[in-house]
């Protein structure tokens, strides 16, 4: 592995906890303060909006600047803006607008981050081993969105909320301080890829959306992933919740195991890109997103046929299931980010992937109140075989159209 990519992994990992113990520990503290969970609520629809309405402003922004710059900043920043919430909440209450400000910044920041180590990872990996690297990188990226929340919760609850802060300002002062040792970049994807820019800003934005609009492929994917986010993006709100708890009674202690299942589907299924993929993956995609829906829907049906009944078999057909989940959706999201990393010009990257963040930020909440309103009349099960019906759909679609080279 190249050295570059190590400490960018190195630093990811540390800065990828800190990220997701935050959100897992700011609200268990918001409810604390404010014992309502309708301020709550709309606390947190507050302080995702900046972050979700200028990701296409950074993206366009942060395309002329080093990509290690961008990052060693946020990270020093969110280091002192961590800090400085664990000090107001050691010597003083700090209010709720004091810390949903600092809060939509740290939100803000930590999605440049991912952002620009996202094009980092760009102009490090040679194109033929993207997919082999990023299967080894969402090993890490998922060991730490499934370890950082159980985490965060224990030391909020033997320790409280600053504590919590602190630790992830020691985190991301670890982030920024391995980031620093990252040398000058010399891999020809970068340097081949050079594409001018206008002056203006709107034109410069305006360039990405020509760009994604007159290359076929990489629309086609952004109509792909943005179906993906608004048809599955309600599985652990809605569907997960609504078909176990509510239809099968499953303890929430026992509910846990989904999160630990679909987990180790990922890492399996990261692991084996890492160690075997040759590149190849993204000709298998359109079998890779029916037999991802199939799986799911295969969930809905049985769930239908057992019909609320043997909980215990079900759970463990569930949980077996979710695994497979797991690890086929990372063979769907690796080859899609190592196709979007090869095809776009890095400089194109940052309005290109700024861009797919910000539909993403719109098409998720939508698609979980669409699911949830589907789910209230005809059931959590049936909206889950409906959904994954409709991506199938969607998806023939949109590989026919390529196969037929459609505009």
């Amino acid at each position: 592995m190249p050295k570059n990519l190590k400490i960018l992994f190195i630093s990811r990992i540390f800065s990828g906890f800190a990220g997701a113990m935050y959100p897992v520990a700011l609200p268990l503290y918001i409810l604390k303060l404010s014992g309502s969970l309708a301020i709550s609520g709309l606390f947190f629809t507050l302080v995702m909006l900046p972050q979700m309405f200028l990701m296409p402003i950074i993206g366009v922004c942060i395309e002329t600047r080093s990509k290690k710059m961008v990052t060693d900043i946020s990270l020093a920043i969110l280091c002192f803006l961590a800090f400085t919430e664990f000090l107001l909440l050691q010597f003083s209450q700090p209010s709720l607008t004091s810390l949903g400000l600092i809060s939509a910044i740290i939100s803000l920041l930590f999605s440049v981050i991912e952002l620009s180590t996202k094009i980092l990872f760009s102009e490090i990996v040679p194109k033929d081993k993207l997919e082999k690297y990023n299967g080894l990188k969402s090993v890490w990226d998922n060991l730490a969105a499934f370890g950082a929340p159980m985490i965060a919760t224990l030391i909020y609850g033997f320790l409280g909320f600053k504590i919590v802060a602190l630790i992830i300002a020691v985190f991301y002062f670890i982030a920024s301080m391995v980031l620093i040792k990252l040398s000058d970049l010399s891999n020809p994807n970068y340097q081949n890829k050079v594409i001018q820019r206008e002056n203006n800003f709107f034109s410069n934005l305006k360039s990405g959306m020509i760009f994604i609009k007159e290359n076929k492929a990489i629309r086609n994917f952004y109509l792909l992933a943005s179906t993906l986010n608004f048809f599955l993006g309600s599985q652990e709100e809605i569907i997960n919740p609504s078909i176990l708890m509510q239809k099968y009674h499953i303890s929430e202690k026992l509910f846990g195991l989904v999160s630990l299942s679909f987990t180790l589907g990922v890492m399996v299924s990261g692991l084996l890109l890492a160690k075997y993929s040759k590149g190849n993956a993204q000709n298998f995609l359109k079998y890779l997103f029916i037999i991802n829906s199939v799986i799911m829907m295969l969930i809905g049906i049985l769930s239908v046929l057992f019909s609320g009944r043997y909980p215990v078999t079900f759970l463990i057909s569930f949980l077996f299931l979710e695994f497979i989940v797991g690890f086929v959706t990372i063979l769907v999201n690796v080859p899609l980010t190592a196709y979007f990393q090869s095809a776009v010009p890095i400089n194109y990257q940052g309005r290109v992937f700024a861009l797919l963040s910000f539909i993403s930020g719109i098409s998720v909440p939508l698609g979980i109140s669409y699911s949830g309103f589907i789910a209230s009349k005809i059931g959590a099960d049936w909206t889950y075989i409906i959904n994954n019906l409709f991506v199938i759909i969607i998806v023939l679609i949109v590989f026919r159209r390529k196969d037929k080279g459609v505009n």
